[in-house]
Parts: structure tokens; C-alpha cells; sequence
């Protein structure tokens, strides 16, 4: 069907309600520089061969790391990272309403077959989809096996890279991606794939992060939390995976070839300052899940990429700490929600 004749499939309402442009209001009655209400914590397939290589994970400053293709993502695996996976997933369903996804896709009339998630982590996004979708075929795709085995029989696993050509021979109505970014080197090559991936009329949907930032100027350069940042993008980028590669999704997509693009943009606030009980209540759990992956998010992109010692990573960590726990500043994680649909 030429571009002329391509039918236009009308596009639904975002299920969740995208932040307001305006800055956040400001809870004044926060009686504190520092945050602590949320408490103190700073059937698995492969197309790769598993084997026990796979699961000899690196060992660094006290973390673990993937096994194959070892390097590739700057994340550890280990149990507290999975932990923290997990708690970010529910930070997710209350910043969607209890959605797991915001486009269309299984909400139009046509039938979800087969769905891919992209980056599945711990499984737990993917676990979900399933349960609520039972006759769909789901398929995690990461780098690391850390999956459960006690999961839904609609779903599965596989150790692959998607940065790899994509060989599973599957049409999908659906391929989903959380929290990717800095993870690929080449965001338009993925979409190209993504794209020949999906069967006609098919969604892919991506939700990333972007780095901190405030409208108010309360955070600024000089303070430790922005030092950090700029650190992690410079580490980023000089392994070639942007921190902030979400902004420019959209135009990607479209120039993929991609109809019906649409992005949301939501604010995770870093702790409990905002006055609106909702926005209050997504700064707790933000709080808690970059406190506790503070370490993880850091230690190889300063040791291994930009030459720091644990022991200087560890000094700025603890500067870092107390900034995302002052509400005096009003700082937040701009969360970029893009979808769109390939063409019938």
C-alpha cells in the first residue's frame, strides 16, 4: 500500500495522564533538607546456547555483571539490582494508573499473538503482560538469565542481544522496551529491526529515563547529585550509549517509518517535595529506587570507563545522597513514554 493510500488507524487516548508542562507546586510544608519517609536503604530458553559460561557472571567492586557479551551494559545482575528492578516496576504501574503500557496495542480490536519485551530484566513486567493477556505468547528477551522459572505458560525466556540481527523467525502485534537507555549504541538500527519485527499493524512502545533536572533552578551545577550526572553522560557517551538517547525516539521512529507516533512525558520527582499528593507519593518511591541503585547506575561507567577508584566513586556517592534527599531541591527524572504503529 503506497504512503497515499496508507489508512491512518485513529489513535486512542493515553490510558495514563501525561504530566502537566508547568512546573510542579512546591509543598512548602516539608519540614526537612533531607528525606527519610520511605525508610533507609541506600521456563527459561535461549537462542544463545545457554551454558554454564553464561551464568559466570563478571565480579567488580563488589557487584556482578552479565556474562554473555560481556561489557555490553553497565548494570549489574545481582540480587540488588533485581530487587530494585522490582520495586521500580510497581514505581511504573502507579505512574500509568496500574497500566502496563500506554498505547493501543490489545485495546484496538486485533488479537495479540505474539508480544516481545525488549530488555525483560527480572521478568517482572513480562510476568505481568502475561497473566493479564493468556492467550498470548509473551518472550523476554536480556543478556542476563536472572529470570524465575515459575511463570506463566504463556511465557518464556531467552538470553539474546538485541543488538544482534533478530533471528527468532516471529512476527510480533507487540514489542515492548523499558529502560534501555545508555544499553544500545544504535537506536535507529533498532527501530529498523523493531520495525521488520512487528507483523502489520503491530505497536512498539519504549519508556525511558532522562537526566535529572529542575524547572525551578533549585538544582544546580555545583551541586554533587548534578556532578554525578554529567559524569554518567560523559561515561556514557564515551562508550557510545547515550544517557539521553529517549528525546530523540520520537523523530527516529517516525523517520523508521513508523504512523501514529505519540510520546508522553511523565516526572518522577527525586523525593517527596512536590505539594500533590500523587507527585508526592512517585518522589518516595523515586527516592527509594535511585538510593538503592545509586551504586549499581555508577560504579562501572566511573571505574571501568572514566578511570575512578571505588574509594572516589564512594565520596561523591555520599554527597550525591544527601542532595536526592534534600527537598529543598526540586529536582525530578523526565520519563519519556514513546509508541507507534507499523503500517498495514
Amino acid at each position: 500500500m503506497s504512503a497515499e493510500q496508507q489508512e491512518t488507524v485513529p489513535v486512542a487516548a493515553p490510558v495514563a495522564v501525561a504530566v502537566d508542562p508547568t512546573p510542579l507546586e512546591v509543598d512548602e510544608g516539608v519540614d526537612s533538607d533531607t528525606d527519610s519517609a520511605f525508610g533507609g536503604s541506600d521456563g527459561t530458553d535461549s537462542t544463545a546456547s545457554i551454558s554454564s559460561s553464561i551464568y559466570r557472571y563478571r565480579t567488580e567492586n563488589g557487584r556482578t555483571y552479565h556474562a554473555y557479551k560481556d561489557g555490553k551494559y553497565v548494570m549489574p545482575n545481582d540480587e540488588r539490582e533485581q530487587e530494585r528492578l522490582d520495586l521500580q516496576h510497581h514505581l511504573f504501574l502507579l505512574t500509568f494508573e496500574n497500566k502496563l503500557y500506554l498505547c493501543p496495542a490489545g485495546r484496538d480490536g486485533r488479537e495479540l499473538r505474539n508480544v516481545l519485551d525488549v530488555g525483560t530484566g527480572t521478568g517482572i513486567w513480562a510476568v505481568d503482560f502475561a497473566d493479564e493477556f493468556p492467550a498470548t505468547s509473551v518472550v523476554g528477551v536480556d543478556l542476563s538469565p536472572i529470570q524465575s522459572h515459575f511463570v506463566p505458560p504463556n511465557l518464556s525466556f531467552q538470553v539474546d542481544d538485541v543488538e544482534e540481527p533478530w533471528t527468532w523467525g516471529v512476527k510480533y502485534d507487540f514489542i515492548y522496551s523499558r529502560m534501555m537507555t545508555a544499553a544500545l549504541a544504535d537506536w535507529p538500527r533498532f527501530f529498523e529491526r523493531a520495525y521488520d519485527g512487528l507483523a502489520p499493524g503491530g505497536w512498539l512502545e519504549l519508556a525511558d529515563i532522562c537526566p535529572l533536572t529542575s524547572d525551578d533552578g533549585t538544582l544546580k551545577e555545583e551541586h554533587a547529585a548534578s556532578k554525578w550526572v554529567n559524569h554518567l553522560m560523559e561515561g556514557c557517551k564515551a562508550i557510545g550509549r547515550p544517557f539521553d538517547g529517549a528525546i530523540k525516539y520520537k523523530e527516529q521512529m517516525e523517520a523508521q517509518g513508523f504512523i501514529n507516533v505519540q510520546q508522553v512525558v511523565f516526572k518522577w520527582p527525586q523525593n517527596r517535595w512536590p505539594k500533590d499528593k500523587r507527585h508526592k507519593e512517585l518522589g518516595i518511591w523515586t527516592l527509594e529506587n535511585i538510593s538503592s541503585g545509586l551504586h549499581g547506575l555508577s560504579s562501572a561507567v566511573f571505574t571501568r570507563v572514566l578511570g575512578w577508584s571505588p574509594e572516589e566513586l564512594e565520596v561523591l556517592l555520599a554527597e550525591v545522597r544527601n542532595d536526592i534527599k534534600n527537598t529543598k531541591i526540586h529536582a525530578y527524572w523526565p520519563i519519556y513514554v514513546t509508541y507507534g504503529q507499523k503500517p498495514f
